[in-house]
């Protein structure tokens, strides 16, 4: 997206979308990073350092933290019309892995989950336990750095590919503690729609406020013809979205201030694809690629001459 493109900012998108702030896209000057000190760095340059239930220092996690063992804790049963679930080897003895690195690209395999498959997590978790009242369609892939690195406010960013896939729902988000509803979604794109990105925050805590919402959805190129830098710079008053080291949205930050995790994930279906007519026929199969996972903090030491303000 070049600076003179405009920002199309929209109102609620789907049932995930609770509250809409006004956003802001400039068309000026590329993002300075000249205030930005590195503080987390993935570049896919070596195996894959990930782990399930039991975590010893490895740095990505690739299940939720939330439901235990259960297929919950892997997306399924979260919103019952996704249709995807987060696997890795030791899954219950599957040996599946949707996750390969080649050349410094990270590739995260979204592919049609087989009959065994679809025994295996039924019966890990059947129906008539409380578990999903649908069928597994797709093995998916995510990462989250829960165990590893957690920050408050800095600039975030990923530098990826994301598929031209029916159906597909790639994010790249921060999510806070336990018992909060705190997330910043850096973004999320429909993938049968992949000239919209989607984006934004929530914040509360559960059982002593709501949870609220801002949103911003950015018109531009096909997301899905090349690699885009994604980013977020957090401060303790504003949080600020960029593509390609250009703004697209600004929002005012109302309630987010506690150290969040990383996570980079791509699942299948879901209400808000469902909505809007996307869903993955039965042979789908898509690739999110990613080049790089970065975190940086704000030097307020930088001076004036960068464009980046840790106390906006």
């Amino acid at each position: 997206m070049s600076p003179k493109q405009t920002v199309s900012c929209c109102g609620a998108v789907g049932a995930l979308l609770i509250s809409v702030a006004s956003c802001w896209a400039a068309q000026g000057d590329r993002f300075d990073r000249s205030a930005l000190r590195l503080t987390f760095s993935e570049e896919f340059d070596a195996p894959l350092s990930w782990c399930s239930e039991n975590c010893r220092g490895e740095r990505w996690r690739t299940k939720y933290f939330h439901s235990g063992t259960s297929p919950m804790s892997r997306g399924v049963g979260l919103n019952e019309s996704e249709s995807e679930i987060f696997i890795d080897p030791d899954y219950l003895g599957l040996g599946i892995n949707p996750f390969s690195i080649s050349g410094g690209i990270l590739d995260i395999a979204v592919r049609p989950a087989s009959a065994k498959t679809q025994a295996a997590v039924n019966g890990a978790w059947p129906a008539s336990g409380g578990g999903p009242k649908g069928v597994v369609r797709f093995t998916a892939g995510m990462l989250s750095s829960e165990t590893s690195f957690r920050q408050l406010y800095g600039y975030f960013e990923v530098r990826a590919k994301v598929p031209a896939l029916m159906g597909g729902w790639p994010a790249f988000w921060l999510l806070g503690p336990r018992g909060t509803y705190d997330e910043i979604d850096v973004f999320e794109i429909l993938t049968g729609q992949p000239a919209v990105q989607y984006g934004g925050y929530q914040w509360g805590q559960a059982g002593v406020s709501a949870k609220q919402s801002e949103r911003y959805s950015a018109k531009g190129v096909d997301l899905s013809k090349d690699f885009h830098v994604y980013g977020v710079l957090w401060t303790p008053k504003v949080v600020v979205y960029y593509r390609d080291d250009y703004e697209i949205a600004r929002l005012a930050n109302n309630g987010l201030h506690v150290p969040m995790y990383l996570i980079i994930s791509i699942g299948t279906d879901g209400d808000w694809n469902r909505k809007q007519g996307f869903v993955s026929p039965p042979d789908a199969t898509g690739d999110l690629l990613v080049d790089y996972i970065r975190a940086y903090r704000i030097d307020e030491s930088a001076g004036s001459g960068s464009n980046v303000n840790p106390a906006e």
